[in-house]
């Protein structure tokens, strides 16, 4: 019952702290944490304080410390009054124990399931020292596997002067970030959640440089989503660039190249996929040597990249070939266009005779 916990307590507060840590202790140190009254907890918190940082860095201590979140944030919720004391709340000694550890603690294997637990649990008050220690070290935090999980959970939360601090500081090194293995991760969710002002930056800062980062591995698909996000006027300057005949080819060929050509075949106006279509067709359709008998191949058009771009183009433009048959329109992106006003004619030409019988 509560006195047997507050017996406990009082007579443990040596050794708490590791207890916390210990593979078995710290299914006592979150019972008893469980059982307190919120003003004992406020006095178990802070006799913890020293070691909560240590305590999140390992395996058995993050759960203690995320308890702790839990609890911290179930009394807030409670009543903002019952824990007036001159340290403040439980919530604010664990946020202030942790914040001088904040960025080592969103790059740690463990550590960064309490930042997590804090953003997901705590108000804005408490959690904005995570929002200060990410944007000052944006760049490691944002590169790391367990760093840019943290950011995206930041970029959930409610709109905030410290969330928007954030994004202008992804936005800056946007450039970066996107040709990293984990950072790309972390400019794609700005892309995907943020605002069009925040979104349009990130949209500007890769223009002349659409396809040195179409051919590589984690910004292509970065650029596949500028792509769907950017402006019309921004769309067009990529276009034009990625319809440069000069650099064509390169992107075709490219294992991630191809992918961004068929992303803008698939958001380009009609006139910019005329444009393009027409830049590739000399690629599609010339021959390439072959084996070492003097066979020839049908071109770029038979390699897999190819494939994938002759088919996108077939959606597109379902009359296209790439011999002209005639003067059918190979653009129209009505299927039997000319093949329907023929059949019409005909049938016209037909009523016409029976009638004249």
């Amino acid at each position: 019952g509560p006195m047997a916990s507050t017996l406990i307590l009082n007579e443990g507060l040596s050794f708490w702290g590791e207890a916390m840590v210990d593979p078995f202790g710290n299914y006592l140190f979150q019972k008893i944490l469980e059982k307190v009254t919120a003003q004992e907890r406020v006095m178990l918190v802070k006799s913890v304080s020293a070691r909560l940082v240590n305590a999140s860095l390992n395996l058995h201590g993050t759960r203690s410390v995320q308890k702790v979140v839990d609890l911290c944030a179930a009394d807030e919720a409670a009543s903002r009054d019952a824990q007036d004391t001159s340290e403040g709340t439980a919530a604010d000694i664990l946020t202030r124990s942790l914040a001088p550890a904040a960025a080592r603690l969103c790059i740690d294997s463990h550590g960064n399931h309490v930042i997590q637990r804090i953003l997901l649990k705590l108000g804005h008050k408490q959690s904005n020292f995570i929002f200060d220690a990410v944007a000052a070290s944006v760049g490691d935090v944002a590169r790391h596997r367990h760093g840019c999980c943290v950011i995206q959970r930041c970029l959930d939360s409610p709109p905030s002067e410290a969330r928007s601090h954030l994004v202008r500081r992804i936005v800056e090194k946007s450039l970066e970030l996107m040709q990293d293995a984990y950072g790309n991760y972390v400019v794609q969710y700005v892309l995907d959640v943020c605002g069009d002002e925040d979104v349009h930056a990130v949209c500007e800062s890769v223009v002349g440089k659409v396809c040195l980062l179409a051919i590589q591995k984690f910004s292509s698909n970065v650029m596949e989503k500028c792509l769907e996000r950017c402006t019309d006027r921004v769309k067009e300057m990529y276009m034009a660039e990625i319809s440069d005949p000069d650099r064509i080819r390169e992107l075709m060929m490219d294992p991630f190249g191809n992918y961004v050509v068929q992303r803008a075949l698939s958001v380009a106006s009609h006139a910019q996929a005329i444009r393009l279509v027409e830049s590739m067709r000399p690629h599609l359709v010339s021959a390439q040597p072959g084996t070492p008998q003097g066979q020839r191949s049908g071109g770029m058009r038979n390699t897999a990249g190819g494939r994938r771009i002759m088919a996108k183009i077939s959606r597109r433009f379902p009359n296209f070939t790439l011999v002209p048959i005639g003067n059918e329109d190979l653009y129209s992106q009505n299927k039997g266009h000319h093949r329907k006003n023929n059949n019409s004619n005909n049938n016209n030409s037909n009523n016409n005779n029976n009638n004249n019988d």
